[in-house]
Protein backbone atom coordinates (compact mmCIF):
# COMPACT_ATOMS: atom_id res chain seq x y z
CA UNK A 1 0.00 0.00 0.00
CA UNK A 2 1.53 3.26 -1.17
CA UNK A 3 -0.33 6.41 -0.24
CA UNK A 4 0.36 9.64 -2.06
CA UNK A 5 1.65 12.43 0.15
CA UNK A 6 -0.59 15.48 -0.12
CA UNK A 7 1.75 18.01 1.54
CA UNK A 8 3.21 19.63 -1.58
CA UNK A 9 -0.06 19.57 -3.52
CA UNK A 10 -1.85 20.99 -0.46
CA UNK A 11 0.68 23.83 -0.21
CA UNK A 12 0.32 24.68 -3.92
CA UNK A 13 -3.47 24.51 -3.72
CA UNK A 14 -3.50 26.70 -0.59
CA UNK A 15 -1.41 29.35 -2.38
CA UNK A 16 -3.75 29.26 -5.37
CA UNK A 17 -6.81 29.57 -3.11
CA UNK A 18 -5.27 32.62 -1.40
CA UNK A 19 -4.41 34.30 -4.71
CA UNK A 20 -7.90 33.59 -6.05
CA UNK A 21 -9.53 35.04 -2.91
CA UNK A 22 -7.34 38.17 -2.81
CA UNK A 23 -7.49 39.05 -6.50
CA UNK A 24 -10.60 41.25 -6.33
CA UNK A 25 -9.94 42.95 -2.97
CA UNK A 26 -6.43 43.95 -4.10
CA UNK A 27 -7.84 45.54 -7.25
CA UNK A 28 -10.58 47.26 -5.22
CA UNK A 29 -8.01 48.60 -2.75
CA UNK A 30 -5.85 49.79 -5.65
CA UNK A 31 -8.85 51.66 -7.08
CA UNK A 32 -9.59 53.24 -3.69
CA UNK A 33 -6.04 54.21 -2.72
CA UNK A 34 -4.63 55.10 -6.15
CA UNK A 35 -7.61 56.13 -8.29
CA UNK A 36 -5.52 57.86 -10.98
CA UNK A 37 -3.20 54.87 -11.38
CA UNK A 38 -6.22 52.57 -11.41
CA UNK A 39 -7.83 54.63 -14.17
CA UNK A 40 -4.63 54.65 -16.20
CA UNK A 41 -3.35 51.09 -15.68
CA UNK A 42 -6.12 48.71 -14.64
CA UNK A 43 -9.24 49.99 -16.41
CA UNK A 44 -7.73 49.88 -19.92
CA UNK A 45 -6.79 46.23 -19.30
CA UNK A 46 -10.01 45.30 -17.46
CA UNK A 47 -11.04 42.64 -19.97
CA UNK A 48 -7.60 41.01 -19.88
CA UNK A 49 -7.56 41.14 -16.07
CA UNK A 50 -11.02 39.55 -15.91
CA UNK A 51 -9.98 36.79 -18.33
CA UNK A 52 -6.79 36.13 -16.35
CA UNK A 53 -8.81 35.95 -13.12
CA UNK A 54 -11.27 33.50 -14.68
CA UNK A 55 -8.50 31.30 -16.08
CA UNK A 56 -6.78 31.27 -12.68
CA UNK A 57 -10.06 30.42 -10.92
CA UNK A 58 -10.64 27.51 -13.32
CA UNK A 59 -7.06 26.29 -12.79
CA UNK A 60 -7.62 26.45 -9.01
CA UNK A 61 -10.86 24.48 -9.33
CA UNK A 62 -9.15 21.84 -11.47
CA UNK A 63 -6.32 21.49 -8.97
CA UNK A 64 -8.86 21.23 -6.15
CA UNK A 65 -10.56 18.38 -8.04
CA UNK A 66 -7.20 16.65 -8.53
CA UNK A 67 -6.51 17.06 -4.82
CA UNK A 68 -9.91 15.59 -3.89
CA UNK A 69 -9.35 12.66 -6.27
CA UNK A 70 -5.91 11.86 -4.86
CA UNK A 71 -7.12 12.18 -1.25
CA UNK A 72 -10.04 9.85 -2.05
CA UNK A 73 -7.65 7.43 -3.74
CA UNK A 74 -5.54 7.38 -0.59
CA UNK A 75 -8.56 6.15 1.35
CA UNK A 76 -8.96 3.29 -1.13
CA UNK A 77 -5.23 2.48 -0.96
CA UNK A 78 -5.41 2.45 2.84
CA UNK A 79 -8.27 -0.10 2.65
CA UNK A 80 -10.72 2.22 4.42
CA UNK A 81 -14.00 0.34 4.35
CA UNK A 82 -17.66 1.31 3.97
CA UNK A 83 -17.08 4.45 1.89
CA UNK A 84 -20.16 5.77 0.11
CA UNK A 85 -18.16 7.87 -2.38
CA UNK A 86 -15.49 6.94 -4.90
CA UNK A 87 -12.66 9.41 -5.57
CA UNK A 88 -14.34 10.43 -8.84
CA UNK A 89 -17.86 10.75 -7.40
CA UNK A 90 -16.63 13.30 -4.87
CA UNK A 91 -15.87 15.48 -7.89
CA UNK A 92 -18.71 14.85 -10.31
CA UNK A 93 -21.41 15.46 -7.69
CA UNK A 94 -20.42 19.14 -7.92
CA UNK A 95 -21.99 19.33 -11.41
CA UNK A 96 -25.11 17.17 -10.97
CA UNK A 97 -28.21 19.42 -10.85
CA UNK A 98 -30.09 19.49 -7.53
CA UNK A 99 -27.71 16.97 -5.93
CA UNK A 100 -24.89 19.56 -6.19
CA UNK A 101 -26.50 21.36 -3.25
CA UNK A 102 -25.80 18.54 -0.78
CA UNK A 103 -23.81 15.61 -2.24
CA UNK A 104 -20.43 17.40 -2.43
CA UNK A 105 -20.82 18.28 1.25
CA UNK A 106 -21.48 14.63 2.08
CA UNK A 107 -18.47 13.53 0.01
CA UNK A 108 -16.13 16.01 1.69
CA UNK A 109 -17.51 15.14 5.12
CA UNK A 110 -16.77 11.48 4.44
CA UNK A 111 -13.28 12.38 3.17
CA UNK A 112 -12.61 14.47 6.29
CA UNK A 113 -13.92 11.85 8.73
CA UNK A 114 -12.34 8.83 7.04
CA UNK A 115 -8.99 10.61 6.75
CA UNK A 116 -9.05 11.47 10.43
CA UNK A 117 -10.44 8.14 11.69
CA UNK A 118 -13.80 9.55 12.80
CA UNK A 119 -16.62 7.00 12.80
CA UNK A 120 -19.28 6.98 11.52
CA UNK A 121 -18.22 8.80 8.38
CA UNK A 122 -21.46 10.76 8.24
CA UNK A 123 -20.75 12.44 11.59
CA UNK A 124 -21.20 16.17 11.13
CA UNK A 125 -18.03 18.22 11.48
CA UNK A 126 -18.25 21.97 12.01
CA UNK A 127 -15.31 22.78 9.74
CA UNK A 128 -16.77 20.85 6.80
CA UNK A 129 -20.20 22.42 7.40
CA UNK A 130 -18.65 25.90 7.56
CA UNK A 131 -16.73 25.25 4.32
CA UNK A 132 -19.87 24.08 2.54
CA UNK A 133 -22.01 26.96 3.82
CA UNK A 134 -19.39 29.49 2.71
CA UNK A 135 -19.04 27.71 -0.65
CA UNK A 136 -22.77 28.06 -1.29
CA UNK A 137 -22.94 31.63 0.04
CA UNK A 138 -19.95 32.62 -2.09
CA UNK A 139 -21.65 31.35 -5.23
CA UNK A 140 -24.93 33.09 -4.41
CA UNK A 141 -23.29 36.39 -3.48
CA UNK A 142 -21.20 36.32 -6.67
CA UNK A 143 -24.33 35.65 -8.72
CA UNK A 144 -26.33 38.44 -7.03
CA UNK A 145 -23.37 40.83 -7.29
CA UNK A 146 -23.04 40.08 -11.00
CA UNK A 147 -26.78 40.50 -11.57
CA UNK A 148 -26.83 43.84 -9.75
CA UNK A 149 -23.66 45.03 -11.51
CA UNK A 150 -25.22 44.11 -14.85
CA UNK A 151 -28.33 46.11 -14.07
CA UNK A 152 -26.57 49.16 -12.59
CA UNK A 153 -23.34 49.14 -14.59
CA UNK A 154 -21.20 48.67 -11.46
CA UNK A 155 -21.58 47.42 -7.91
CA UNK A 156 -18.59 48.03 -5.65
CA UNK A 157 -20.52 47.13 -2.51
CA UNK A 158 -21.41 43.76 -4.00
CA UNK A 159 -17.78 43.17 -4.95
CA UNK A 160 -16.61 44.01 -1.41
CA UNK A 161 -19.22 41.65 0.11
CA UNK A 162 -18.30 38.92 -2.35
CA UNK A 163 -14.61 39.43 -1.53
CA UNK A 164 -15.26 39.20 2.21
CA UNK A 165 -17.11 35.91 1.76
CA UNK A 166 -14.35 34.62 -0.54
CA UNK A 167 -11.68 35.46 2.04
CA UNK A 168 -13.61 33.64 4.77
CA UNK A 169 -14.06 30.68 2.40
CA UNK A 170 -10.34 30.78 1.64
CA UNK A 171 -9.41 30.48 5.33
CA UNK A 172 -11.83 27.63 5.97
CA UNK A 173 -10.91 25.78 2.75
CA UNK A 174 -7.23 25.88 3.66
CA UNK A 175 -7.99 24.58 7.15
CA UNK A 176 -10.06 21.80 5.56
CA UNK A 177 -7.46 20.62 3.04
CA UNK A 178 -4.64 20.85 5.58
CA UNK A 179 -6.69 18.86 8.11
CA UNK A 180 -7.42 16.12 5.59
CA UNK A 181 -3.80 16.00 4.41
CA UNK A 182 -2.58 15.84 8.00
CA UNK A 183 -5.04 13.05 8.84
CA UNK A 184 -3.97 11.05 5.80
CA UNK A 185 -0.33 11.01 6.91
CA UNK A 186 -1.28 8.43 9.53
CA UNK A 187 -3.56 6.24 7.38
CA UNK A 188 -0.93 3.57 6.79
CA UNK A 189 0.78 3.94 10.15
CA UNK A 190 4.06 5.14 8.65
CA UNK A 191 5.54 8.20 7.00
CA UNK A 192 4.36 8.68 3.45
CA UNK A 193 6.74 9.02 0.53
CA UNK A 194 6.72 12.31 -1.32
CA UNK A 195 5.05 11.84 -4.69
CA UNK A 196 4.88 15.44 -5.91
CA UNK A 197 8.60 16.16 -5.54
Amino acid sequence: MVLRDLRLLTAILAMMIVIDALWTPVILLWATIFPAAYQGLILPAATSVDIAAMVFKIATMILFCVWIYIAGGNLIQADVEDLDFTPASRIWWFIVPIACWFKPFQGMRELWNASRGILPYDTNENLVAAWWALWLISGMVAWFSGAIAGANGSNLTGLWVSSAVDIALCVVAIMLIRGIAQGQRTLDGSNLSEVFA
